[in-house]
């Protein structure tokens, strides 16, 4: 584990403790410096970032390009912090209001060209008077705890996959961990799938926690089975409704990523999981990051190789793989969802005009972006005799 005092050292070192606003610092009184500062100073540009966002809600939706990129950054920053603590076995906790508004704008805020505001998204309670960020108790210490059993429940070309009950908790965690047979390239793809999923978090993304160097192994989030069991599961009794709010979870992470530049480059069936909750209700998350590629990475470079489940016929080449490569697999996995069938044209009406648009023959012709397909999904209409009410739909 990091020595606390190093961590906090840094903490203050990133952070301008001394000018947090004396209203912001009263609330975090109770917290230990440097967190006092930090959390005072991260308060108050959250407050006036969502006062702007308001004043946008109510007049035109837009929230303009330097603000869309200093809240993404505020949001790192309050991640970053989120990680240092985690490190030190404190948990970082953000009163559930903010939280649900800062993961209602990780799928909306882009970096360039200015954001728009949702139409479900409503103004922003601001809060001046009570503290929104707090530390949990540190995480107890299990020395000596006997390990327990493993299950496995995945295989992939390069790792397996297991899920075990946290002894302490008795919460589910998966366990993923690379095959010995993989070369030592596959391996760094490995490492990098989970700097990537410990370094981010989404709803409709999978969380990572911890790598083991020893066993080339870490943990992660457990779901509960993927998209493609799921929907041969149900789908003689999946509502409409149901079927669209799966589909925009579903879009809602790829926006994510893209907007991060991040290209998934392997969409499938199975690399979207999905997990349960009571009453029915499930969220799904994307997965399997093996063949990600950042806007500044250069580790596929050479790679000509066609990968991936989906592959979109116009792709001749891998190291050429662009956002209208992972659009068109993003409408196979729309038309799956509605439809119940593997194979594209099986959707009707409005939506089968949106899965035709994403898989267009010609990549020129398909959405430019992912947010341009999440307007028209939201826009969709249920079918005559469907409802769009909640209560009919529990995903």
């Amino acid at each position: 584990m990091a020595d606390i005092k190093q961590v906090m050292d840094t903490l203050a070192a990133d952070f301008d403790i001394d000018d947090a606003a004396p209203e912001y610092e009263r609330l975090y009184a109770n917290e230990e410096p440097p967190l006092n500062g930090v959390f005072a100073i991260i308060h108050a540009e959250l407050n006036r970032h969502f006062r702007f966002m308001n004043t946008k809600i109510r007049a035109g939706r837009h929230f303009n390009a330097d603000p869309s990129r200093e809240l993404i950054d505020l949001i790192g920053e309050l991640n970053g912090v989120r990680r240092a603590l985690k490190r030190v076995g404190m948990s970082l906790v953000v009163r559930d209001d903010y939280q649900r508004t800062i993961e209602a704008c990780n799928h909306f805020l882009v970096p360039s060209g200015g954001s728009t505001i949702p139409d479900w998204m409503n103004e922003i309670d601001i809060e001046r008077f009570e503290p929104v960020l707090s530390v949990a108790d540190r995480a107890p210490q299990r020395a000596g705890a006997v390990a327990p059993d493993l299950v496995l429940v995945g295989e992939g070309s390069f790792a397996f996959v297991h899920k075990f009950v946290d002894p302490l908790y008795g919460i589910t965690f998966a366990v993923k961990r690379a095959k010995n047979s993989v070369s030592e390239r596959d391996l760094e793809r490995f490492r990098k799938e989970f700097e990537l999923l410990s370094s981010i978090r989404f709803p409709y993304v999978v969380e990572a926690y911890q790598y083991d160097p020893d066993r080339n192994s870490f943990t992660m989030e457990y779901c509960d089975e993927t998209l493609n069991t799921y929907i041969r599961r149900t789908n003689a009794e999946l509502p409409w409704a149901s079927r669209k709010r799966i589909a925009l979870q579903f879009l809602y992470g790829l926006n994510f990523l893209h907007a991060r530049g991040i290209l998934h480059r392997d969409i499938s069936r199975n690399n979207v999981l999905v997990k349960h909750f009571d009453s029915g209700a499930v969220l799904v998350k994307l997965s399997d990051f093996g063949l990600h590629k950042g806007d500044k990475s250069d580790f596929t470079r050479t790679d000509t190789e066609l990968k991936g489940t989906i592959l979109d016929p116009t792709l001749e080449s891998f190291k050429d793989f662009a956002v209208v490569n992972d659009i068109y697999a993003a409408g196979a996995i729309i038309s799956y969802i509605f439809s119940g069938r593997q194979a594209l044209g099986g959707c009707e009406g409005d939506v089968e005009v949106i899965v035709q648009k994403a898989t267009h023959a010609r990549p020129n012709a398909r959405y430019a972006t992912v947010l341009a397909m999440i307007q028209d999904i939201e826009s969709l209409r249920p079918p005559t005799g469907e409802s769009l009410t909640p209560a009919e739909a529990p995903a």
